[in-house]
């Protein structure tokens, strides 16, 4: 998480320190609207963890299940009219998804014997994962060229996640063994808020048409089971421009 930080914020205050040299070429960015669609990658991965004590044979016990979620490819597409000077105000969509094996580890009691848990283990395939992300943002545009500008972004995001989780885990033990038998997994999904804030780079191959680069950080949290697991990540990304 640190270094992902770091990576994003340095890149920010890269473009940061082009911003008063594009200030001085060009002052007023002078299209009225504009839109992209990107393709490109999120990072990093997150371990989203959940456990439960239900009470088996008259002891409790302990079932824990674990998989890596939020990483991967991801689609990005915006829109945004220019509301003062150089501010392009804009709404945005993009979509996360990952499919990994989730891991669960616990300890049964004894039917016979008290205070003698046993440990099993057993893993499901292909538990899904997605983010589907909406911004609202603010860009200020920064005209370096008449085909080059660069956009700072910030705002809030909504998160829509969706999770497969296991459930009724004490449902599938066969004995002896003890095992688990056929786990059956559970989509569930949450809505929260974060933040998120980057910078978008545009040549424009046309007055019209371009082609782009977007760095972004995105960032928020969400309760699955009891556990919080983080949202988001740095994304980077490549697509094409249009402007209006």
């Amino acid at each position: 998480m640190n270094r992902t930080l770091t990576v994003a914020a340095l890149s920010v205050a890269l473009c940061a320190a082009l911003a008063p040299q594009a200030h001085a070429q060009m002052l007023t960015w002078t299209d009225k609207a504009s839109a992209s669609i990107n393709f490109g990658g999120q990072a990093p991965s997150h371990t989203l963890s959940a456990e439960s004590t239900p009470d088996i044979y008259g002891e409790p016990a302990s079932i824990r299940s674990s998989s890596d979620v939020g990483g991967g490819f991801f689609f990005d597409i915006a829109g945004g009219y220019k509301v003062w000077r150089n501010l392009v105000v804009g709404i945005g969509y993009s979509r996360v998804a990952s499919t990994d094996d989730l891991s669960i580890n616990a300890d049964i009691p004894d039917p016979l014997v008290t205070d003698s848990p046993r440990a099993v283990s057993t893993t499901i395939q292909n538990a899904q994962h997605s983010q589907n992300a909406l911004y609202f943002t603010g860009t200020w545009m920064m005209p370096v060229t008449d085909k080059v500008d660069v956009g700072f972004q910030f705002g809030p995001t909504i998160f829509f996640v969706s999770q497969d989780l296991p459930v009724n885990l004490q449902n599938s033990i066969q004995e002896p063994g003890p095992t688990f038998s056929n786990p059956t997994l559970d989509n569930q999904s949450k809505t929260t808020v974060g933040i998120h804030f980057g910078v978008d780079g545009t040549y424009l191959l046309t007055p019209r048409y371009g082609v782009g680069v977007l760095m972004r950080y995105t960032w928020g949290s969400a309760d699955f089971e009891g556990d919080s697991v983080t949202l988001g990540g740095f994304q980077i990304g490549a697509g094409l421009r249009v402007r209006f």
